[in-house]
């Protein structure tokens, strides 16, 4: 049967904003597509030949692809690929040198995350319409079906967080370090963006290693070395929220040693700094 193309229901202010809360800040550029329009979307289902899910597709129109910060809960699941030329794409599906690995049916499944030797994947094998998601590892030549939809797949995305601590305070990042350097007898060393896009600063205490970061950070980020860093590095501008649940001057601090956490945490609160940590904020405010 042809592909067919027809209206799509709109979507509603409070679910754009529940999709946009998915998506990881700074944006890693180089997995960003070009912005959706109706053309890449026709496009794509004609070469897909299934029609793709309405909220994926409202998700990709916020954030065409990238890393997720609401994952699956104990999965290698971190972003949604988005529509386009560049790697990863929704349609870059070829699953030719896999069929002799596995002794399941591949022809109707398309990858929006994984990483060669596991996929999280649209599923279209039992109904062209509304596509499962199912789990495979074509290493181990294993399946399951994880969500009943791509909504559920949604319904089931969490906000997991470690053991980071919010620091609430109006100063800037440097005045902050300088004022931990001084209770806690440290040294931090340069800051240093090249893991995330934003300064991180790093010291050590006894044996644990210490992070303080912004939560302001750019809007994206690519490393100098990328293939496309000269046209990707103009997106970059702009400022926004790593978690837009805190204050956006709030500055986060993590410990590698609980020990040394707890430690801190008592030295920090006796010299009025106001620490909490970052997971009961949110619990709270949920």
């Amino acid at each position: 049967m042809p592909y067919v193309s027809y209206p799509r229901p709109l979507c509603s202010i409070r679910k754009m904003k529940e999709l946009a809360s998915i998506w990881r800040k700074p944006i890693y550029l180089p997995y960003l597509q070009p912005k959706l329009t109706d053309e890449i979307i026709e496009s794509a289902e004609q070469k897909l030949g299934f029609r793709l899910p309405n909220e994926l597709v409202e998700l990709l129109k916020i954030q065409n692809g990238g890393y997720i910060r609401k994952t699956l809960e104990e999965s290698l699941n971190e972003q949604i690929y988005g529509i386009g030329p560049y790697f990863p794409s929704l349609t870059d599906v070829d699953w030719a040198e896999y069929k002799d690995w596995v002794n399941f049916e591949l022809d109707g499944l398309v990858p929006f995350d994984g990483d060669g030797h596991w996929y999280i994947c649209l599923d279209y094998r039992n109904n062209k319409s509304i596509p499962e998601i199912t789990y495979i590892d074509t290493e181990c030549d294993y399946q399951v079906k994880i969500a009943d939809s791509f909504s559920d797949y949604l319904s089931h995305l969490t906000l997991t967080v470690g053991d980071e601590l919010v620091i609430s305070t109006n100063k800037g990042i440097g005045e902050i370090a300088n004022q931990l350097e001084s209770i806690l007898n440290i040294k931090f060393e340069e800051p240093n963006n090249f893991a995330h896009g934003y300064d991180q600063y790093r010291s050590q205490l006894d044996d644990s290693w210490i992070w303080l970061s912004p939560n302001l950070v750019p809007n994206g980020f690519v490393r100098k070395d990328e293939d496309r860093y000269e046209e990707l590095v103009k997106l970059s501008e702009g400022k926004t929220s790593r978690f837009p649940e805190i204050s956006e001057t709030s500055l986060l601090i993590s410990f590698s040693e609980e020990k040394t956490r707890d430690f801190a945490i008592e030295k920090l609160r006796n010299n009025q700094i106001d620490i909490k940590p970052l997971k009961k904020i949110i619990e709270k405010r949920s």
